[in-house]
């Protein structure tokens, strides 16, 4: 069985949107109810629509499910060196950024929240304050050197 790695808010993210699935599911099921009242469903496309809206949801309430079921929270509060949970300040070619090492299911490079597994996450893990880190990328080798872990 495979664990997942997480931080304590990406879990409750994840939590919370579970729940709001579930509760999107008695919509979709009301959804589909109000379709079939309208006879024949091979040209009804509402039916179709909530049919289609209920397999997406299903489908990713079963993800969430296994998520939480394995996930393994890390409280990585240490500042000696980089772990998953930990709040990075770096300083690159292209000026300095702030990001947070998560777990891969709870990555988003918009909010600066990277996985441990990804190129530039696992170049960061166990270096510590002042390493300098050289990270392959499609683009090209980025140097970045680890100004600060704040925790």
């Amino acid at each position: 069985m495979k664990k997942y790695q997480m931080t304590k808010d990406g879990l409750l993210k994840a939590q919370k949107e579970l729940e709001s699935l579930n509760i999107r599911r008695n919509e979709i099921i009301e959804n589909i109810k109000t379709a079939k009242e309208q006879g024949d469903l091979k040209e009804n496309a509402e039916y179709h629509e909530a049919k289609n809206d209920m397999a997406l949801n299903e489908g990713r309430i079963l993800e969430l499910e296994d998520l939480i079921r394995n996930a393994e929270v890390v409280n990585h509060t240490r500042t000696d060196f980089v772990g998953v949970g930990s709040q990075i300040k770096v300083k690159g070619t292209n000026g300095e950024r702030e990001f947070t090492i998560v777990g891969a299911s709870e990555a988003n490079p918009m909010e600066g929240k990277i996985s441990d597994e990804s190129p530039l996450g696992s170049s960061f893990m166990n270096r510590k304050a002042g390493e300098e880190v050289e990270v392959v990328t499609p683009a090209g080798t980025q140097t970045y050197t680890i100004l600060e872990i704040i925790a």
